[in-house]
């Protein structure tokens, strides 16, 4: 692979000289705004949803791709940033993502239609898949190599951050001014950002862009992540066996092998195959796709469960849930520095092990069930991510040699990326389905049970039990506080027509049909969090075959 290394001696030898022990917490000042800003902004939309439904006369669907856009184009453009960042300079890379993430959000506060808010997020989004993967391999390349592992472990700390600040910043914000606030506040932060980026990362290195990037291997692999993202994102909408998914995945296969075969025979590839004949860089990229698709699809998953299930305001279960990513912003650091003494295996297979015991440990839950006992094992599953990730990080970085890793970057954040998706697609269908069949199995008992009601005339007992079917037609997707009003309809069927003792009978036959309905409800999540559980298990696959050690390349301090 002829590749033009750009911006060696970003804290390497081969520029001349070692990064000051000063160095790499100023330029790790400079990244925090940038990767703060764009990686909250990914979650910090979904407490805003009913505002902008409200104030932009929006409907469901249309608000969803608020968030959905913003996480499709962030997949489909990590790798062509990261390759970018290679080519014309890290720095470069980052700065001008940051100022069009910036120059979005002004356009994301003054919209006044759905339509123009989805499109500026799109903007945003590009602008945040040229901050993230640089990001990275600055800092990674202002560290020497013997302190990889705690670089990895403080990016890991804070992008958890991040994630714990986005809907409670959010909040915050809405409840004080209004659903544009969230983006008023990136403006000020993010021209912080772009002057400590300019005055704080080096510049040795950067330089115009050489010819010969590969355009079409760039234009196939953002079309093929495109029809895989778009399908995982609408699979649980449009239905998984609809002649539009299959369309899209086999577009995706298509458009992907075309990539792979176009990559394998041309002279200057967009992303070289023998990448992924670097057996740490390929294990570390599968099981940060499988880790965090255990994260993703748990942290939605548990939300719904704790409003809907466990009666808790959704300011509580946002508080217990942010145990998750505050386990991992606390264990990282801490992490890193085990990697850089003990290598990355050890605590890639013990954070795995972690994450999958905690979301045993979440499934086993049941409805009465105290926030605290909620947020232990909450936090089991953010420790287990918190010692896996740096580790999975500085194995896969620390594979490539210098004038690649902002490729290698886009390539791992790709991963994270169609983890996070794939996390929450498999386990809605998961639920899905055990959620439908766990009522119909209490719809079943429940028409038992009123037959065997004394109380109810015997010419009522046909119209409650067309009730108590009507259950079976509940879209869960519309929210668990449909499951609840099971109960209801049966009250309006027979309350006009029975008398008091009939109907002193009848609320305690409600209050049991609720109960089995609620507990039915409640069992059928406990299978969406052992589906995220083995995929934490198949992250030991490929993190039993990391090296022991930490590799140093040409270039390496």
């Amino acid at each position: 692979m002829s590749v033009e290394p750009a911006e060696r001696g970003l804290g390497g030898a081969a520029g001349g000289d070692a990064p000051s022990e000063r160095r790499p917490w100023l330029v790790l000042l400079a990244l925090v705004p940038g990767i703060v800003l764009t990686l909250a902004d990914a979650t910090i939309m979904s407490v805003a949803v009913p505002l902008v439904i409200q104030r932009l006369d929006a409907s469901v669907t249309a608000v969803s791709w608020i968030m959905n856009g913003y996480n499709l184009v962030l997949t489909v453009l990590f790798l062509p940033m990261g390759r970018l960042g290679d080519r014309w300079g890290h720095k470069r890379v980052f700065v001008l993502g940051l100022i069009g993430f910036t120059a979005a959000s002004l356009g994301c506060a003054r919209t006044e239609t759905i339509e123009a808010l989805i499109a500026w997020r799109a903007v945003q989004a590009v602008g945040a898949a040229a901050v993230i993967p640089t990001a990275l391999t600055i800092l990674l390349a202002v560290y020497p190599a013997a302190r990889r592992g705690f670089a990895a472990g403080m990016f890991g700390a804070i992008s958890s951050a991040a994630a714990a600040m986005g809907p409670t910043m959010g909040g915050l914000l809405i409840d004080r001014w209004s659903w544009q606030a969230v983006f008023w506040f990136n403006l000020p932060v993010g021209l912080l950002g772009i002057v400590l980026a300019l005055v704080l990362i080096p510049r040795r290195g950067e330089r115009p862009a050489p010819a010969g990037l590969d355009l079409t291997g760039a234009a196939l692999a953002a079309a093929g992540l495109l029809c895989l993202t778009l399908g995982l994102i609408q699979g649980n909408t449009w239905d998984w066996t609809s002649a539009r998914i299959i369309l899209l995945f086999l577009a995706a296969a298509g458009l992907l092998s075309a990539f792979f075969v176009h990559e394998a025979r041309t002279r200057e590839p967009f992303l070289d195959l023998a990448f992924f004949r670097r057996r740490s860089f390929a294990a570390a990229s599968a099981a940060i796709m499988t880790v965090d698709t255990a994260m993703m699809g748990t942290t939605f998953m548990l939300v719904i469960y704790m409003v809907a299930m466990l009666d808790y305001t959704e300011l509580k279960a946002g508080l217990v849930v942010t145990t998750l990513p505050l386990a991992g912003f606390v264990l990282a650091p801490l992490a890193g520095r085990i990697v850089d003494r003990a290598g990355p295996r050890l605590p890639a297979l013990a954070g795995a092990l972690l994450t999958a015991a905690g979301l045993v440990a979440l499934a086993s839950i049941d409805r009465s069930a105290s926030a605290g006992a909620v947020a232990w094992r909450t936090a089991l599953v953010g420790a287990g991510l918190g010692l896996s990730l740096p580790a999975l990080t500085a194995a896969g970085m620390s594979a490539l040699p210098a004038e690649i890793r902002g490729l290698g970057s886009g390539v791992l954040n790709t991963a994270r990326q169609l983890g996070f998706l794939l996390g929450v697609a498999v386990l809605v269908a998961v639920f899905s389905y055990t959620m439908q069949t766990a009522v119909g199995r209490a719809a079943d008992q429940a028409k038992v049970m009123t037959n065997a009601s004394a109380a109810i005339p015997s010419d009522l007992k046909p119209d409650v039990a067309a009730a108590i079917d009507s259950a079976r037609d509940i879209d869960v997707s519309l929210g668990m506080s449909e499951i609840m009003k099971v109960a209801h309809p049966i009250a309006e069927v027979i309350e006009p027509r029975v008398g008091p003792l009939e109907g002193i009978a009848l609320l305690g036959l409600k209050d049991d049909l609720e109960t089995l309905f609620m507990d039915e409800a409640a069992n059928a999540f406990r299978w969406p969090l052992l589906a995220a559980a083995i995929a934490a298990l198949l992250a030991l696959i490929p993190s039993a075959v990391l090296p022991m050690r930490l590799p140093r390349l040409d270039g390496d301090d």
